[in-house]
C-alpha cells in the first residue's frame, strides 16, 4: 500500500481500523459493484459512481504518470508526450457482512474495482449526497467557452478531473535545433443538468473548451 493512502487513511480512520486494512488479505479484481442506485462497471464515469453508490467511506489521492510516447524521427513537432493524472482511490464499506469495494478513478473513469476483506460497522449512515445542478442550458457548454463563462453561467461542476500534460518539441534542425518543453493542464468539469437530461463533460486546456462530450443521464434533483 503506497505511502500516501497509508498517511491518509491513518487521519481518516485512525490507527485500529488502519492495522485491520494492512492485515487483510489481498484484494481481488472485480468488474463492477452493486449500490442502492444500481451497477457500475469499469468505463463507467465518476458522476455515475456517485450518483448510484453516494459518497465512499474513504478517497485516497496520488499523482501518477499514465502515459508517455515518443513521436517518430523526422518532422517538426513533439518529441514526446506525458500525461500525469491524479489517480483516485475510492473505498465503499457496505457493513460487516458485505465486502468492501475499492474503486479506482484515472480522469474522470472507473479503471479498476477491486472487493477487499469484510467491511465495518462504522456506526450512523453518512448523509445523502447532493450533486450539484448546473443552472445553465446544456447548451451554454460549449466549445470556446473560458473556464470564467461556464463558471459565470452554469455554476460549479458536479465534478472536477485533473491531467497535466509535458510536451517535449523540436526547434531548428540538425547540431543547431533544441528541444523545449512546456506544461499543458487539462481539466474535465462534469455539468449534471438533472435525470431527464443528457450530461455534459467539458475538457478544459489553459482555462478553454476544446472539446465537449455528452455522456448518460444525470442524477442531480432540485433541491
Amino acid at each position: 500500500m503506497p505511502a500516501t493512502w497509508i498517511r491518509a487513511a491513518r487521519a481518516r480512520l485512525g490507527p485500529a481500523l488502519l492495522a485491520a486494512a494492512l492485515l487483510a488479505p489481498g484484494a481481488a479484481l472485480g468488474d463492477s459493484i452493486r449500490c442502492p442506485g444500481g451497477l457500475v462497471g469499469t468505463g463507467d464515469s465518476k458522476l455515475d459512481l456517485l450518483g448510484k453508490c453516494g459518497r465512499p467511506a474513504l478517497v485516497e489521492e496520488r499523482l501518477e504518470e499514465r502515459a508517455r510516447v515518443r513521436v517518430e524521427p523526422g518532422g517538426r513537432g513533439a518529441d514526446e508526450r506525458r500525461a500525469t493524472s491524479t489517480v483516485e482511490r475510492w473505498t465503499y464499506n457496505f457493513g460487516p457482512r458485505q465486502f468492501v469495494k475499492h474503486v479506482t478513478l484515472v480522469f474522470g473513469r472507473v479503471e479498476r474495482i477491486e472487493e477487499g476483506s469484510y467491511g465495518y460497522d462504522l456506526g450512523a449512515a453518512p448523509p445523502p449526497l447532493v450533486l450539484v445542478r448546473a443552472r445553465c442550458e446544456p447548451s451554454a457548454v460549449r466549445e470556446g467557452a473560458s473556464s470564467f463563462d461556464l463558471l459565470a453561467r452554469c455554476g460549479e461542476p458536479a465534478v472536477r478531473d485533473l491531467k497535466v500534460l509535458t510536451l517535449t518539441e523540436s526547434e531548428g534542425d540538425g547540431a543547431g535545433g533544441r528541444s523545449v518543453t512546456r506544461t499543458v493542464t487539462q481539466e474535465l468539469w462534469t455539468y449534471d443538468f438533472g435525470p431527464l437530461v443528457l450530461v455534459r463533460r467539458a475538457l478544459l486546456e489553459e482555462g478553454r473548451v476544446v472539446r465537449v462530450e455528452t455522456g448518460s443521464y444525470g442524477y442531480a434533483v432540485t433541491p
